[in-house]
Protein backbone atom coordinates (compact mmCIF):
# COMPACT_ATOMS: atom_id res chain seq x y z
CA UNK A 1 0.00 0.00 0.00
CA UNK A 2 1.18 3.24 -0.96
CA UNK A 3 2.41 5.30 2.40
CA UNK A 4 0.33 8.86 3.05
CA UNK A 5 2.79 11.97 2.30
CA UNK A 6 2.03 15.24 4.27
CA UNK A 7 3.56 18.42 4.04
CA UNK A 8 4.42 20.40 7.00
CA UNK A 9 5.60 23.45 7.54
CA UNK A 10 7.96 22.37 10.10
CA UNK A 11 12.04 21.48 11.03
CA UNK A 12 12.57 18.29 10.24
CA UNK A 13 15.23 15.63 10.75
CA UNK A 14 16.05 12.02 10.93
CA UNK A 15 15.24 10.76 15.19
CA UNK A 16 13.11 13.79 15.64
CA UNK A 17 9.46 13.44 17.16
CA UNK A 18 7.49 15.75 15.52
CA UNK A 19 4.11 17.34 17.05
CA UNK A 20 1.97 18.38 14.13
CA UNK A 21 0.21 21.36 14.45
CA UNK A 22 -3.74 20.91 14.57
CA UNK A 23 -4.93 21.17 10.95
CA UNK A 24 -2.11 18.56 9.82
CA UNK A 25 -3.52 16.70 12.73
CA UNK A 26 -7.28 16.99 11.97
CA UNK A 27 -6.28 15.84 8.08
CA UNK A 28 -4.34 12.64 9.36
CA UNK A 29 -6.87 11.60 12.37
CA UNK A 30 -10.39 12.34 10.25
CA UNK A 31 -9.31 12.36 6.55
CA UNK A 32 -6.47 9.88 6.55
CA UNK A 33 -7.70 8.32 9.29
CA UNK A 34 -4.17 7.43 10.48
CA UNK A 35 -3.93 5.02 13.59
CA UNK A 36 -0.70 4.33 15.91
CA UNK A 37 1.90 2.67 14.16
CA UNK A 38 0.82 3.61 10.74
CA UNK A 39 3.90 4.93 8.37
CA UNK A 40 3.44 8.37 6.63
CA UNK A 41 5.84 10.50 4.48
CA UNK A 42 6.71 14.04 6.04
CA UNK A 43 8.30 16.75 3.69
CA UNK A 44 8.74 20.87 4.51
CA UNK A 45 9.59 22.00 0.64
CA UNK A 46 13.66 22.27 1.70
CA UNK A 47 13.91 19.06 -0.86
CA UNK A 48 13.75 15.35 0.15
CA UNK A 49 11.58 13.49 2.99
CA UNK A 50 11.57 11.61 5.82
CA UNK A 51 9.75 8.04 6.74
CA UNK A 52 8.10 8.74 9.40
CA UNK A 53 5.28 6.76 11.91
CA UNK A 54 2.69 7.81 13.71
CA UNK A 55 3.23 7.39 17.35
CA UNK A 56 0.84 8.87 19.96
CA UNK A 57 -2.57 10.31 18.36
CA UNK A 58 -4.68 12.99 20.96
CA UNK A 59 -8.03 14.80 20.90
CA UNK A 60 -5.92 17.59 19.08
CA UNK A 61 -2.51 16.46 18.19
CA UNK A 62 -1.21 13.83 16.33
CA UNK A 63 2.51 12.64 17.27
CA UNK A 64 5.24 11.42 14.46
CA UNK A 65 8.72 9.83 14.87
CA UNK A 66 10.82 10.21 12.26
CA UNK A 67 13.42 7.83 10.79
CA UNK A 68 15.39 8.06 7.47
CA UNK A 69 15.51 10.86 5.31
CA UNK A 70 15.36 10.36 1.28
CA UNK A 71 16.87 13.25 -0.53
CA UNK A 72 14.66 12.62 -3.66
CA UNK A 73 13.13 15.86 -4.74
CA UNK A 74 11.41 14.96 -8.22
CA UNK A 75 12.10 18.32 -9.80
CA UNK A 76 12.11 18.67 -13.29
CA UNK A 77 15.42 19.54 -14.89
CA UNK A 78 13.93 22.24 -16.94
CA UNK A 79 12.82 25.30 -15.33
CA UNK A 80 8.93 26.15 -15.98
CA UNK A 81 8.11 29.27 -14.75
CA UNK A 82 4.21 29.39 -15.32
CA UNK A 83 2.56 33.04 -15.91
CA UNK A 84 -1.22 32.60 -15.07
CA UNK A 85 -3.76 34.90 -15.92
CA UNK A 86 -6.81 34.40 -12.93
CA UNK A 87 -9.24 32.66 -14.24
CA UNK A 88 -12.50 31.95 -11.96
CA UNK A 89 -12.29 30.18 -9.24
CA UNK A 90 -12.73 26.18 -10.79
CA UNK A 91 -10.83 26.59 -13.95
CA UNK A 92 -7.73 28.44 -11.82
CA UNK A 93 -7.70 25.57 -9.08
CA UNK A 94 -7.25 23.22 -11.69
CA UNK A 95 -4.63 25.07 -13.63
CA UNK A 96 -2.63 25.56 -10.21
CA UNK A 97 -2.94 21.47 -9.23
CA UNK A 98 -2.31 20.46 -12.58
CA UNK A 99 0.78 22.71 -13.29
CA UNK A 100 2.10 21.64 -9.98
CA UNK A 101 1.97 18.03 -10.78
CA UNK A 102 3.67 18.45 -13.85
CA UNK A 103 6.77 20.19 -12.00
CA UNK A 104 6.67 24.07 -12.65
CA UNK A 105 9.27 25.81 -10.82
CA UNK A 106 6.67 28.57 -10.45
CA UNK A 107 3.50 29.92 -10.71
CA UNK A 108 3.08 33.92 -11.49
CA UNK A 109 -0.82 34.52 -11.50
CA UNK A 110 -1.22 37.64 -13.27
CA UNK A 111 -4.34 40.44 -14.24
CA UNK A 112 -4.59 40.88 -18.11
CA UNK A 113 -7.09 43.32 -19.73
CA UNK A 114 -9.53 40.36 -19.93
CA UNK A 115 -9.41 39.08 -16.65
CA UNK A 116 -12.29 38.83 -14.83
CA UNK A 117 -12.00 38.42 -11.23
CA UNK A 118 -11.84 41.50 -8.93
CA UNK A 119 -8.37 41.84 -7.90
CA UNK A 120 -9.64 41.89 -4.41
CA UNK A 121 -10.70 38.69 -4.37
CA UNK A 122 -7.61 37.45 -6.04
CA UNK A 123 -5.80 38.76 -3.42
CA UNK A 124 -8.27 36.00 -0.47
CA UNK A 125 -7.55 33.45 -3.08
CA UNK A 126 -3.45 33.37 -2.56
CA UNK A 127 -3.71 31.21 0.43
CA UNK A 128 -6.22 28.46 -0.97
CA UNK A 129 -3.57 28.45 -4.41
CA UNK A 130 -1.15 27.78 -1.76
CA UNK A 131 -2.91 25.03 -0.33
CA UNK A 132 -4.08 23.56 -3.66
CA UNK A 133 0.07 23.80 -4.30
CA UNK A 134 0.38 21.51 -0.82
CA UNK A 135 -1.72 19.17 -1.68
CA UNK A 136 -0.94 18.60 -5.19
CA UNK A 137 2.44 17.62 -4.11
CA UNK A 138 1.51 15.41 -1.54
CA UNK A 139 -0.28 13.57 -3.92
CA UNK A 140 2.45 13.40 -6.77
CA UNK A 141 5.48 13.22 -4.99
CA UNK A 142 7.40 16.57 -5.58
CA UNK A 143 9.10 17.38 -2.42
CA UNK A 144 10.03 20.89 -3.86
CA UNK A 145 6.56 23.15 -4.32
CA UNK A 146 6.36 25.62 -6.74
CA UNK A 147 7.52 29.05 -5.99
CA UNK A 148 3.80 30.84 -5.76
CA UNK A 149 4.33 34.68 -6.69
CA UNK A 150 1.96 37.34 -5.65
CA UNK A 151 -0.22 38.73 -7.97
CA UNK A 152 0.77 41.30 -10.77
CA UNK A 153 -0.09 42.86 -14.19
CA UNK A 154 0.61 40.70 -17.41
CA UNK A 155 2.55 43.75 -18.74
CA UNK A 156 4.97 44.02 -15.65
CA UNK A 157 5.86 40.28 -15.82
CA UNK A 158 6.29 40.13 -19.51
CA UNK A 159 8.73 42.83 -19.16
CA UNK A 160 10.46 41.66 -16.23
CA UNK A 161 10.90 37.65 -17.14
CA UNK A 162 13.75 36.12 -17.91
CA UNK A 163 13.92 32.81 -19.33
CA UNK A 164 16.29 31.23 -22.51
CA UNK A 165 12.54 30.18 -23.92
CA UNK A 166 9.60 32.30 -23.62
CA UNK A 167 5.91 31.03 -24.92
CA UNK A 168 2.62 32.40 -25.06
CA UNK A 169 -0.11 30.00 -25.87
CA UNK A 170 -2.70 31.39 -28.65
CA UNK A 171 -4.72 30.15 -31.47
CA UNK A 172 -3.11 32.43 -33.93
CA UNK A 173 0.74 30.62 -33.13
CA UNK A 174 2.61 28.79 -35.41
CA UNK A 175 5.55 27.56 -33.22
CA UNK A 176 5.19 23.44 -32.79
CA UNK A 177 6.45 22.95 -29.27
CA UNK A 178 7.76 19.44 -30.43
CA UNK A 179 9.94 20.70 -33.09
CA UNK A 180 11.87 23.39 -31.42
CA UNK A 181 15.35 23.42 -31.93
CA UNK A 182 16.49 24.82 -28.77
CA UNK A 183 17.64 23.29 -25.38
CA UNK A 184 16.71 25.63 -22.64
CA UNK A 185 17.36 25.42 -18.87
CA UNK A 186 14.52 27.04 -18.68
CA UNK A 187 11.02 28.30 -20.21
CA UNK A 188 8.50 31.17 -19.12
CA UNK A 189 4.86 30.43 -20.42
CA UNK A 190 2.53 32.88 -20.23
CA UNK A 191 -1.63 31.71 -20.11
CA UNK A 192 -4.35 33.89 -21.02
CA UNK A 193 -7.75 33.61 -19.54
CA UNK A 194 -11.01 32.62 -20.19
CA UNK A 195 -10.98 35.72 -23.32
CA UNK A 196 -7.91 34.68 -24.49
CA UNK A 197 -5.49 37.77 -24.54
CA UNK A 198 -6.44 41.49 -26.41
CA UNK A 199 -4.60 42.32 -29.62
CA UNK A 200 -2.25 44.62 -27.65
CA UNK A 201 -0.68 42.43 -25.64
CA UNK A 202 0.16 39.94 -28.22
CA UNK A 203 1.96 42.95 -29.74
CA UNK A 204 3.51 43.45 -26.04
CA UNK A 205 4.24 39.66 -25.80
CA UNK A 206 6.11 39.40 -29.19
CA UNK A 207 8.56 42.41 -28.31
CA UNK A 208 9.51 40.82 -25.49
CA UNK A 209 10.61 37.87 -27.35
CA UNK A 210 7.31 35.79 -26.67
CA UNK A 211 6.85 33.31 -29.58
CA UNK A 212 3.04 32.28 -30.36
CA UNK A 213 2.55 28.74 -30.05
CA UNK A 214 -0.77 27.13 -31.04
CA UNK A 215 -2.32 24.24 -29.31
CA UNK A 216 -3.74 22.19 -32.55
CA UNK A 217 -7.55 22.94 -34.05
CA UNK A 218 -9.62 22.91 -30.99
CA UNK A 219 -9.67 25.72 -28.58
CA UNK A 220 -8.59 24.41 -25.04
CA UNK A 221 -10.45 25.94 -21.54
CA UNK A 222 -7.94 27.75 -20.24
CA UNK A 223 -8.10 25.37 -16.64
CA UNK A 224 -6.67 23.23 -19.62
CA UNK A 225 -4.50 24.97 -21.66
CA UNK A 226 -1.80 25.05 -18.71
CA UNK A 227 -0.90 21.12 -18.38
CA UNK A 228 -1.28 20.77 -22.27
CA UNK A 229 1.59 23.00 -22.67
CA UNK A 230 3.47 21.96 -19.65
CA UNK A 231 3.08 18.19 -20.89
CA UNK A 232 4.66 19.20 -24.37
CA UNK A 233 7.45 21.03 -22.49
CA UNK A 234 8.18 18.94 -19.82
CA UNK A 235 8.07 15.82 -22.86
CA UNK A 236 10.11 17.55 -25.19
CA UNK A 237 12.93 19.09 -22.65
CA UNK A 238 11.90 17.52 -18.95
CA UNK A 239 11.46 14.27 -17.36
CA UNK A 240 8.07 13.05 -18.41
CA UNK A 241 9.23 10.38 -20.41
CA UNK A 242 12.73 9.93 -18.38
CA UNK A 243 11.52 7.19 -15.93
CA UNK A 244 10.37 4.81 -18.83
CA UNK A 245 12.38 1.88 -20.49
CA UNK A 246 12.88 2.82 -24.40
CA UNK A 247 10.52 0.31 -25.69
CA UNK A 248 8.44 0.41 -29.13
CA UNK A 249 4.22 -0.37 -29.09
CA UNK A 250 3.25 -2.02 -32.35
CA UNK A 251 -0.01 -1.25 -33.69
CA UNK A 252 -0.89 -4.84 -31.72
CA UNK A 253 -0.21 -3.59 -28.82
CA UNK A 254 2.90 -5.35 -28.60
CA UNK A 255 6.09 -4.06 -26.50
CA UNK A 256 9.11 -4.48 -28.51
CA UNK A 257 12.01 -4.12 -25.99
CA UNK A 258 14.92 -1.75 -27.79
CA UNK A 259 16.69 -1.83 -24.65
CA UNK A 260 17.66 0.88 -22.32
Amino acid sequence: MRQSRVFVQQDLGAGLRIELDSTTSHYLKNVLRVSVDTGVVLFNGTGGEYQGTVVAISKAQVSIQLSSFDPTDRCSPVSIQLGLCVTKREAMDTAVQMATELGVSQIQPLYSDYTNVARQTTKKRAGHWQHIIYSACEQCGLNRPPALRPVEALSTWMAQTDADLKLIADPSGQANLLNLSATPASIAVLIGPEGGFAAQELVDARQQGFIAVGLGPRILRAAHAPATVIGLLQARFGDLQHSLKGNEVDLGLNIVDIGD
